[in-house]
């Protein structure tokens, strides 16, 4: 049991000591190139860079015990300048209304419910 490990990393300094982090890292990094999610271009002139950084979180089951690590990559999207670097921004999110509208109507229905865990988060919408 000397292998599990029940704290989130608060750095990548303190990340890369630890196997179970490196192995969720490549995870996301191997989804983010399956799914075509980016490629690499030139900054367009005058226009500043949107950063990015990697979350760490720790997944439990019902009784406490870990189930697994997962390490995220996202965009640091609060850089931008709205009307400098972009005309519009938006944040995918769930609303609490919209899925208790799923459950009453699932309910109705007699339909049965199951929960997924979404790997790779990001849109492959075009972005002009």
């Amino acid at each position: 049991m000397s292998h599990i490990i029940d704290s989130k990393p608060s750095s990548y300094e303190e990340e890369e000591k630890q196997q179970v982090w490196k192995d969720a890292m490549m995870g996301e990094y191997q989804s983010i190139m399956k799914n075509d999610a980016w490629e690499v271009v030139q900054r367009p002139k005058g226009k500043s860079f949107v950063t990015s950084k990697w979350i760490y979180n720790i997944k439990h089951v019902v009784y406490g015990s870990i189930k697994n690590y997962k390490a995220i990559f996202v965009a640091r999207g609060f850089s931008q300048k709205k009307g400098v670097d972009c005309d519009e921004t938006f944040s995918l999110v769930e609303r609490y209304t919209s899925i208790r509208t799923i459950i009453a109507i699932a309910s109705v229905m007699g339909w049965k419910l199951h929960q997924i865990n979404v790997k790779t988060t990001f849109l492959n919408g075009v972005v002009e």
